[in-house]
């Protein structure tokens, strides 16, 4: 069953990396700080896969602050 487990987490990546796509436009009012934690956090996202080779053992980053 890990395939399906890893089904759900890109899923759920894909669904948390969708959700901050409108931080990336260059209109977006955000610092460059701010710019940085989100390019920080989508990084990590992306890079969930090779975390872990387990699904249920992997970390998630927390969504910045700026965006809750």
């Amino acid at each position: 069953m890990p395939e399906v487990e890893w089904a759900a987490t890109r899923a759920r990546r894909d669904q948390s990396l969708r959700a901050t796509d409108f931080t990336q436009l260059p209109d977006y009012p955000a610092t460059d700080a701010q710019r940085a934690e989100v390019a920080a956090y989508r990084k990590a996202l992306r890079d969930i896969p090779e975390q872990a080779s387990d699904p249920s053992k992997l970390i998630w980053p927390a969504l910045p602050a700026f965006l809750k």
